[in-house]
């Protein structure tokens, strides 16, 4: 698992992007937009922390800030469409490495990690929503469903 997330990791410096922007990102993307306090609540940063990752955001055009047209006081972010467009990119160079990982397993280990995988996903469901949550946007894993569906692993590249 170090090592897939260090080949993430690396092409993300190749995009300029630091995992905590990740993480910004796919929060600002599950929530549509926040405020900047909203958001570092969220990110368990200060403010200013907070507002230094998403400058750094805001100049490589991922993400853009306004005001509330009825309450001018109010700054809310939200991902642009560059953004979108760098995160889809991510996610499929994501699944592309994963699925060259899962091709090299037979079927029947495949079934195995797919059950696993499963379980897995039950329990922190159960945990989850156990829990109660101050922030929505701060519940789900940014994930596309390819890779999170353990069902589709055994039956992916035409095994059965």
């Amino acid at each position: 698992m170090t090592q897939l997330k260090c080949a993430t990791s690396e092409r993300l410096l190749r995009l300029g992007v630091s995992m905590a922007q990740l993480h910004i990102l796919f929060t600002l993307q599950r929530s549509s937009e926040m405020t900047m306090s909203q958001l570092a609540d969220v990110l368990n940063v200060s403010l200013s922390n907070a507002t230094g990752l998403i400058d750094r955001l805001e100049e490589r055009g991922y993400i853009e800030r306004y005001r509330v047209p009825t309450d001018r006081r109010v700054v809310l972010v939200r991902v642009t469409t560059s953004g979108q467009t760098m995160l889809a990119e991510i996610d499929a160079l994501s699944d592309e490495l994963m699925r060259s990982v899962l091709e090299r397993l037979p079927a029947a280990q495949l079934r195995g990690v797919a059950h696993a995988v499963s379980a897995l996903r039950e329990a922190v469901d159960q945990v989850v929503e156990s829990k109660p949550h101050r922030h929505p946007a701060s519940i789900t894993a940014p994930r596309s469903p390819s890779t999170i569906r353990g069902d589709d692993l055994g039956t992916q590249h035409g095994r059965d």
